[in-house]
């Protein structure tokens, strides 16, 4: 028991603890064991105080009303693009129309994940109410401002590999990619990593994760609940490395999105702050998936929590979400609404299309350069060049597309040099 409560301690001094106010320096069962091994030598039992130590290190787990951020704009075309990326094409030969004899679709949903790119803006909290002003009305200053995340690209890692038939969406390739590693060694540039730079040239960070469901059984209670325990694990593993990434205030401006696969319904929601620092110290723990998949609306913890004022292990993962206002809006890099609805890059690879490539190629020949800024204000777009140009090169067509989807059109233009970089990878 000694050795087991020291090799912990070490642990927990080393642990990033997201949520300082809410740490609990030792596990449950940690103070349990101690508590109970002196209780052995002085009496039958624990003592009144002895009890309440023990209990003073479970978490109390309560509805969290508010969160970081107040509402989320959500790019239409990338959430649109996600869900077609979803939606695998049956390869047998199917009748007229989309649906079989019993009305059953031929197409199945493999579910998926995907990072959200965007920035942190303030705005009113009241922006419908228009107040008649004259001379003597008070400043703007006055009213009340809130933060608000607006995602401008939905970037989905390339070789996803869901799990039981589609079914479960493949966290590994985000997660793996996404949590940093703790040696000082650089370590060989990820593709989560490439993402993240180029990102950050174009004025973006990230601000949540997006992933896909289709299983029934996240409405069969009537709550219609899409985010279950082990999505909003998931999703707290990568805010607590956002924090570490950003700072633990503009860290915890996190997105958790969930979308139906098979009618593209999205709903938006933030991790309450104490299931953050729950992931941390590992009082929430990844449920196993198999091939059941059984429903994990209801975990069962290794240590117990205080939910209204009584011990348990049986946690509603209602309990762990607040829910967010969700507007749409078209991000800057997401191509636009004239954008193919598949995107402008391979699903699998990330590489550009052949039409792509052409379509740029053309614009290139043009005299009017805009024509080739409005073709590269893509994120997928931008992520694939990187990859075939250098990293200076990168950087500076990065930032004139910047400059160009923020409505600087006048006078921004690609140079020679640059366009003849991009002929000289583009071409065939």
């Amino acid at each position: 028991t000694e050795v087991t409560s020291t090799v912990e301690e070490d642990e927990n001094n080393n642990r990033f603890d997201p949520f300082p106010d809410l740490a609990k320096s030792i596990s449950f069962s940690a103070a349990n064991r101690r508590a109970r091994a002196l209780s052995r030598g002085v009496s039958r039992g624990m003592t009144y105080g002895d009890i309440s130590r023990v209990r003073s290190t479970m978490h109390t787990v309560e509805h969290q009303p508010t969160g970081a951020l107040n509402r989320v704009y959500v790019c239409q075309v990338g959430a649109a693009r996600f869900q077609n990326h979803c939606v695998v094409q049956s390869k047998k030969k199917k009748p007229k129309g989309n649906t079989t004899k019993k009305g059953q679709d031929l197409n199945t949903i493999e579910n998926r994940v995907a990072l959200l790119f965007g920035t942190i803006n303030k705005e009113r909290v009241d922006q419908s109410r228009k107040v008649a002003r004259t001379s003597l009305s008070t400043s703007r200053e006055d009213q009340k401002m809130c933060e608000v995340a607006k995602v401008h690209a939905i970037w989905e890692p390339p070789m996803q590999k869901p799990m039981i038939n589609g079914k479960h969406y493949d966290e590994g390739c985000l997660l793996s990619t996404y949590i940093g590693d703790s040696q000082d060694t650089p370590a060989k540039e990820t593709a989560t990593d490439r993402a993240i730079r180029v990102a950050g040239w174009l004025g973006l960070q990230p601000v949540g994760w997006i992933f896909s469901y289709a299983d029934e059984d996240r409405h069969e209670d009537g709550d219609a609940l899409p985010v279950h325990g082990r999505d909003a694990v998931v999703g707290a593993k990568l805010q607590i490395e956002t924090m570490k990434l950003k700072g633990r205030d503009e860290g915890r401006k996190f997105i958790t999105l969930t979308l139906d696969g098979r009618i593209g319904a999205a709903e938006a929601f933030q991790l309450s702050d104490v299931c953050v620092q729950m992931v941390a110290e590992n009082v929430l723990s990844p449920p196993i998936v198999d091939e059941k998949l059984q429903s994990t609306r209801f975990m069962t913890l290794k240590d117990p929590v205080v939910v209204s004022g009584e011990e348990t292990k049986r946690l509603d993962s209602v309990l762990l979400l607040v829910n967010t206002a969700m507007l749409s809006h078209v991000g800057l890099y997401s191509g636009g609404t004239n954008a193919p609805i598949g995107g402008n890059v391979k699903k699998t690879s990330g590489a550009l299309l052949g039409k792509t490539r052409k379509r740029i190629l053309a614009a290139l020949e043009k005299k009017d350069g805009s024509e080739v800024l409005s073709e590269l204000c893509d994120f997928d777009v931008l992520l694939a060049i990187d990859a075939l140009i250098g990293k200076e090169e990168s950087e500076k067509l990065c930032l004139l597309v910047r400059k160009y989807a923020r409505g600087q059109k006048k006078g921004t233009v690609i140079n020679e040099q640059l366009k003849l970089t991009l002929r000289s990878v583009l071409g065939e």
